[in-house]
C-alpha cells in the first residue's frame, strides 16, 4: 500500500482538545474520535472516497474532474501553513464523512500577524448528532 499524499504534515493534528473552548459527553478525541472513525489532514485520493459528495450537503460544488481536484489539491499544499482541511474518515467504509477547513490569512495590521477562518464544516447526514461537527471545529480552534 502506498503513502498518502496529504495536504499537511498530519503531525499538525496532533493537538491536545484541551486547548479549544469545545467539551464532549462522551469524550472525543483526534485520536479517539468514535469507533471505526479517523480524523487525518484532507488526502488527494479523497476524491475517490466522497469528499466531494461531502460538500455538496453544504453547498454547490458543481462537477470537478480529477485533473482539477489535482491542480487545486497542488495549489492549496503548496501554500504551506495556509490550508488545513481536516476529514473525518469511516474507515470500515472508506468513506469522508466529516470535514472542516481553516484558512490561516497573513495581515499587515496586528504588527504583520495572522487570522485564522474555519469554513466549510460539514458532516454527513447519516453521522451527525455524534458530536463530530463540534469536534471539527474543536480541532481548528488551537490551529488558529
Amino acid at each position: 500500500m502506498t503513502a498518502m499524499d496529504y495536504l499537511f504534515a498530519p503531525e499538525v493534528l496532533e493537538i491536545d482538545l484541551a486547548e479549544s473552548s469545545a467539551t464532549f459527553n462522551p469524550p472525543l478525541s483526534v485520536t479517539s474520535p468514535g469507533e471505526g472513525l479517523a480524523v487525518r489532514p484532507l488526502a488527494r485520493e479523497d476524491y475517490d472516497r466522497g469528499f466531494l459528495q461531502l460538500l455538496k450537503e453544504l453547498t454547490s460544488v458543481g462537477d470537478i474532474s480529477r485533473d482539477a481536484w489535482d491542480a487545486r489539491f497542488d495549489e492549496m499544499k503548496q501554500c504551506k501553513g495556509t490550508y488545513f482541511v481536516a476529514v473525518i474518515e469511516d474507515t470500515k467504509l472508506g468513506k469522508i464523512i466529516g470535514a472542516a477547513t481553516l484558512v490561516v490569512e497573513k495581515k499587515f495590521i496586528h504588527e504583520c500577524g495572522m487570522v485564522g477562518r474555519v469554513e466549510d464544516v460539514v458532516v454527513s447526514n447519516e453521522y451527525r448528532g455524534r458530536q463530530l461537527g463540534k469536534l471539527a471545529v474543536g480541532i481548528m480552534q488551537p490551529l488558529a
